[in-house]
């Protein structure tokens, strides 16, 4: 018995079944089951799903397709970012105004390209230049909303199902290339082959970074030296009149449509000849190196500027227009001849297009240039929000309410500008509220200053206020008129109409119209015919006595100095052969109900001497023209 039982204990194993036992052995199960779970997931998650080797042969074209898909929409990206200046989604657009021509977008065939510097309607200068981190993130928001447009049609026709989702996308922009890192799950199956890929990496050559840091050092270089704004005060001066003598005894018409469409000519043909650095580009002679700018800059890639005619451009110009020749009136026939003394002033504002390109890519960007007074704007390593007004302007601390109507009462919306001292200050415009046209605006602090209104076919108003006692300005603004003009069978003439507040002259029979307001004017003419007359040239020595030096001057001693007079031969082709003047009140009911006004002007015979023309001259300050209206 003994040994039976020792048999039983040595061939069997007893086991205790308890509950706690039971647990252990569930728990022990749901640990591996855990296990395998994290490692599938540490598996799923390390493999490289980005590389093409994880996807199954038959199912690579797909995921090819969807690679060259995600690289055309880069590209097209970095197109956008090229042509409009560092922007896919462009800042919001702010108007320009009467007093600078600038939005802050430059229509270049129809596309709004932001100014990477303007000057805003109220003559702050604005910067727009994007960063490369800011291109990046447009560029990353650009491809991520479009991730879910690839198309897959044709090779759901061939029996793929492809399903892709939202993702991120990081961009990287080198002077060479942009890469991107998407992160978007694409799953591609075909029978019981199947894959999915959550990384996807895309790199595409680009000069975009290139072509970007080219363009900020020929911005900075334009901030830092304005030599845009240097080469337009050489074409303002070789195209335009701008301070000089001229030997003539006929008064001197500058046409002001003549002079501006000079200077956009010149701005036209001068601009795109511009050249910066020393590398990209050929000079066919020596002379062509006056267009050569910046020529420390390291430019070894294409760089183009524009200008075009149609971009807006203000053009002003100060300063009399018609100059009559010092030598004809009366006391200075000593002279013995004629001369024509005359200074302009300008105020030149347009855009240049600067462009950075090779033959597959652009990059390109507008900037305003700007002259003011026949001198460039300040230049500012920072310009941002600085003002090219004067310093009255940017202190406006007076409040104004300005009305403008017409002369029936009429609400006329106007651009209001305050004049103080020799300071301009643009200040806004009059919005028509119910039967008003009005602005509550801020003013500089200004005693007997100006308000003035300006309107499309009406006369500029002007309305003196100290706006540190006053609040409220009323601006009646007179309506111009076109009316013909006739003068019979002169040759030439000039007729002009001046008043106390307007001003308008015609070369007739060049201009049969003009333009008047209601009015008191002083109206003259002169008339003019074509002669031959010819000064011949004078070398004389003149003396004059002249107090001595010294004590002997003071006790009245003279002495005789001697210089000498050279005037080169004048040939005069016109001379004045009639004319007039005359005073009349003209009324709004005059201009408006006639069309044209006749005018019976006196004419004398042909001069033969600088005499004769003298005595021209002088006729036509005493003789009346008569003027009547149908």
């Amino acid at each position: 018995m003994e040994r039976e039982s020792n048999f039983a204990r040595r061939g069997r194993t007893k086991t205790r079944c308890t509950p706690f036992a039971n647990a252990q052995g569930q728990v022990t199960i749901f640990i591996i089951v855990a296990i395998v779970i994290v490692l599938g997931i540490i598996l799923y998650f390390s493999l490289d799903f980005s590389s093409k080797s994880t996807v199954p042969e038959e199912l690579v074209p797909v995921y090819d397709y969807f690679l060259s898909c995600l690289e055309e929409t880069a590209r097209n990206g970095v197109d956008l970012l090229g042509t409009q200046g560092g922007y896919i989604e462009t800042p919001a657009f702010v108007a320009g105004s009467s007093f600078m021509p600038f939005s802050s977008q430059l229509d270049f065939f129809g596309q709004g390209i932001p100014y990477w510097m303007y000057v805003s309607g109220n003559n702050l200068i604005q910067e727009q230049v994007p960063t490369i981190h800011s291109m990046e993130t447009e560029l990353e928001k650009y491809v991520g909303n479009r991730i879910v447009d690839c198309n897959f049609d044709d090779f759901e026709l061939a029996g793929y199902d492809v399903y892709v989702e939202n993702g991120d996308v990081e961009v990287t922009i080198n002077p060479l290339e942009a890469s991107l890192e998407v992160s978007s799950p694409l799953t591609i199956y075909r029978g019981d082959v199947s894959v999915v890929v959550t990384k996807h990496s895309v790199g595409i050559d680009t000069k975009l970074g290139k072509f970007y840091d080219l363009a900020l050092d020929v911005y900075s270089y334009q901030q830092d030296s304005l030599f845009l704004e240097q080469y337009a005060l050489d074409v303002m001066r070789l195209y335009a009149p701008v301070t000089g003598t001229e030997l003539s005894c006929t008064p001197k018409i500058f046409k002001e449509e003549e002079i501006k469409a000079d200077i956009v000519e010149g701005l036209s043909q001068n601009i795109p000849t511009i050249k910066l650095g020393d590398d990209y580009y050929d000079l066919s002679s020596q002379e062509r190196s006056y267009f050569v700018a910046g020529k420390n800059l390291d430019i070894n890639e294409n760089v183009n500027f524009m200008y075009s005619n149609n971009w807006p451009t203000k053009i002003e110009i100060l300063g009399d227009t018609v100059v009559t020749p010092v030598g004809l009136q009366e006391g200075l026939g000593i002279l013995g001849f004629c001369y024509i003394p005359y200074h302009l002033v300008y105020d030149i504002s347009f855009p240049v297009m600067v462009q950075f390109f090779d033959d597959d890519e652009l990059f390109q960007f507008p900037i305003a240039v700007v002259i003011s007074q026949n001198q460039p704007r300040t230049a500012f390593a920072s310009s941002v929000g600085v003002s090219i007004e004067s310093e009255v302007c940017q202190y406006k601390n007076q409040n104004l309410e300005v009305y403008t109507f017409d002369n029936e009462l009429n609400p006329v919306p106007s651009t209001i500008s305050f004049k103080c001292l020799s300071s301009l200050c643009g200040i806004g415009e009059t919005k028509t509220v119910g039967n008003e046209a009005v602005l509550s605006a801020e003013f500089p602090a200004c005693v007997n200053g100006f308000v003035v209104a300006q309107a499309e076919g009406y006369a500029e108003a002007k309305y003196q206020i100290s706006s540190t006692t006053e609040s409220v300005a009323n601006i009646v603004l007179n309506k111009k008129y076109s009316i013909d003009l006739d003068l019979g069978s002169v040759p030439q003439a000039i007729i002009t109409f001046t008043s106390e507040d307007f001003g308008a002259t015609a070369l007739y029979p060049e201009t049969k119209t003009i333009e008047l307001i209601e009015g008191n004017y002083n109206i003259s003419v002169q008339v003019y015919d074509d002669t031959s007359l010819v000064f011949p040239a004078i070398n004389e020595q003149k003396c004059v006595d002249v107090p001595a030096d010294g004590l002997s001057g003071f006790f009245g001693v003279e002495t005789e100095e001697c210089y000498d007079i050279e005037i080169p031969e004048t040939k005069v082709d016109f001379a004045i052969v009639g004319g007039g003047k005359t005073n009349e009140y003209i009324t709004e009911t005059m201009l408006r109900d006639s069309n044209e006004i006749n005018v019976n002007v006196p004419l004398f015979g042909l001069p033969g001497s600088l005499d004769e023309i003298q005595e021209n001259y002088l006729k036509a300050e005493d003789e009346f023209i008569y003027l009547s209206f149908e």
